[in-house]
């Protein structure tokens, strides 16, 4: 795949439902999506192998979940969250050069995403990548807070090719990360300042602009439902109609379900709770743990209240939907958390890609995928 043909950038945690989203969701196979991962540290419950696995065992496993979830599509990794002695005693180089090397043994693509913040041993890492894979793409992600950190376009040029890489093979990620905007028009005009100062037309392989209002506290209790505004969205809707103020225009990156923190190993139980997205806001429909008396059941309930809203886009719309409409009906496999990950994020990448399409005039793709609705049933 190449990077030019990218529209979406989806940010998300290595979780095993989010892998299984790429897989299945219909339209992100066609080149338009370009997923970026950012790698946890080792120690959580693997859901395929039903235990904690090693960090040696962890780390080596990256190479065929990532062939088995995107094929020999262009993943982007950040590996900075295990560029620590730790991880870094389990393998034979540094962490992201091991991972880069056990995707390619195992037939997928992963190339670096990098950024100003990084240790010098990472930075070295992706040197060691570009010496390797010349004219090899990759990342480098630039946070909101470093804007004002860098000159100018030329100075942030000059970073990138003291790598080793070049800037015509490189994508652009302009973060902003978490963001509670109120006025979307005036922090448009400001960005687009502040892109014309940082970029220069065909420099770069892709320039994405990514933010979330994903809420990092819901506070909901087990029965509650809550909503709150997709205004990452709409700021992204403001910035293609103020187009004309930006000497390129970004595409679209989001985090998905998720709020970009608490990466740290979780092996507690879950709540049977749905996130959904729809075209204005984020849900999020809550139900008990599942050592409560109704165990891995309680999401039935909590299906059937999704079902039954108004935001429901029907089970025709996605496979997410199709398994989540099934839920609804309270009998049959009840699936476990990264199954009710899976589906909620098949729906967003679908719901994503459609908005997307329509915004920038692009005819909608729906490509075959191998996961099939009759699987739903195995869940």
């Amino acid at each position: 795949m190449q990077a030019s043909q990218a529209i979406y950038m989806p940010q998300l945690k290595w979780k095993a439902g989010e892998r299984r989203a790429l897989r299945s969701v219909r339209s992100a196979r066609g080149g338009r999506v370009l997923p970026a991962f950012k790698i946890p540290p080792a120690g959580s419950f693997d859901p395929e192998q039903q235990r904690v696995l090693t960090t040696v065992e962890y780390l080596h496993s990256f190479g065929r979940q990532l062939a088995d979830c995107w094929d020999r599509r262009l993943a982007l990794i950040d590996a900075e969250l295990i560029d620590d002695q730790h991880h870094s005693e389990a393998v034979a180089d540094h962490p992201l050069t091991a991972l880069i090397e056990r995707a390619r043994l195992a037939g997928a693509n992963a190339a670096p995403i990098f950024g100003l913040g990084n240790s010098p041993n990472y930075h070295r890492a992706v040197r060691r990548y570009a010496e390797r894979n010349p004219a090899a793409p990759a990342c480098v992600r630039i946070k909101l807070e470093q804007f004002e950190n860098i000159s100018d376009a030329k100075a942030l040029v000059e970073f990138v090719s003291q790598l080793g890489l070049a800037p015509s093979s490189v994508i652009l990620l302009l973060d902003g990360g978490p963001l509670d905007i109120p006025d979307a028009e005036d922090f448009t005009h400001l960005l687009s300042g502040q892109v014309a100062r940082l970029i220069t037309p065909n420099t770069w392989a892709r320039v994405f602009w990514s933010a979330t209002s994903f809420p990092e506290k819901p506070r909901l209790k087990a029965g509650m439902d809550g909503h709150f505004p997709r205004t990452d969205w709409n700021l992204y809707r403001t910035i293609l109609a103020n187009r004309a103020e930006f000497p390129i225009v970004p595409m679209f990156s989001d985090y998905a379900l998720e709020y970009p923190s608490a990466y740290a190993p979780f092996n507690g139980a879950p709540s049977a709770h749905l996130r959904y997205s729809s075209p204005d806001h984020y849900h999020i429909f809550k139900g008990p743990s599942v050592r409560k008396e109704q165990g891995f059941k309680a999401i039935f309930d909590v299906a059937g209240r999704l079902v039954s809203s108004e935001v429901f886009s029907g089970a025709e719309f996605s496979l997410g939907d199709a398994f989540i409409h099934r839920l609804s009906g309270g009998t049959g496999k009840t699936g476990d958390a990264p199954a009710w990950r899976w589906c909620a994020t098949d729906h967003h990448f679908t719901m994503v890609m459609t908005q997307l399409a329509q915004a920038l005039g692009l005819a909608r793709e729906v490509a075959p995928v191998s996961f099939t609705v009759e699987q739903l049933e195995l869940l």
